[in-house]
């Protein structure tokens, strides 16, 4: 954990400080090229695998210091291009819910396997082979990522909405990486959770996912 940890957490660092400086540019910079079939082809070629990482998370929302993490493993498919997570820890976003049930439940899930789909692009600006590969779990500006997940109340279990956004706060985005090291990182940025014939809690709590193969 601790050699995971000191060879993840630099990789993750860094390019959250390169996400935040690029979102005091222009509004160009934000500009996402299309890649050709073919080099959509062989960058999801080069990611599909197995990962093993951590799920980095900052209870009290200060992004700038991600203070706890989860171990965290998931799986991505060239054919369908999806991200597979293995038991997504839905425990981290417990501390951002002010609901005591739904706090409480989220606190004793089991965790579930959940996908999301890869969308590729060539960062603006950019020519050429690119070094990295360059993702969206959810495109800028595209409509919310709803994922219906179980969670037990006691003994009774209801179905809950988990509604993922696109970016929080207009500073962070669902945005991810694989460089040429086989590290990857991604960030899932959950809005609210809506509880069947229950209560909607809003959450706005950002996640990151980093690991390598």
């Amino acid at each position: 954990m601790k050699t995971l940890r000191k060879t993840i957490f630099p990789f993750v660092i860094a390019t959250l400080a390169a996400l935040v400086s690029c979102n005091n540019d222009d509004v160009e910079e934000y500009i996402y090229v299309p890649l050709t079939n073919a080099e959509k082809t062989e960058q999801i070629n080069a990611m599909q695998g197995s990962y093993s990482g951590l799920c980095y998370f900052a209870p009290d929302n200060y992004y700038q210091a991600f203070t706890d993490s989860v171990k965290a493993e998931w799986v991505i498919t060239a054919p369908d291009s999806t991200i597979a997570i293995r038991n997504f820890p839905l425990k981290v976003f417990a501390n951002n819910v002010i609901n005591t049930e739904v706090k409480e439940a989220l606190k004793n899930d089991s965790s579930q396997t959940m996908k999301v789909a890869v969308y590729l692009y060539r960062p603006w600006g950019t020519s050429g082979p690119l070094a990295n590969c360059y993702f969206n779990a959810i495109p800028r500006g595209s409509e919310d990522l709803k994922v219906d997940m179980p969670l037990t109340f006691g003994e009774e279990q209801k179905n809950a909405t988990f509604v993922f956004t696109s970016n929080y706060n207009n500073s962070y985005y669902a945005t991810g990486v694989y460089d040429n090291k086989k590290n990857m990182y991604f960030y899932m940025i959950l809005e609210k959770i809506i509880i069947e014939n229950g209560p909607t809690c809003d959450v706005n709590s950002l996640v990151v996912f980093a690991g390598s193969k």
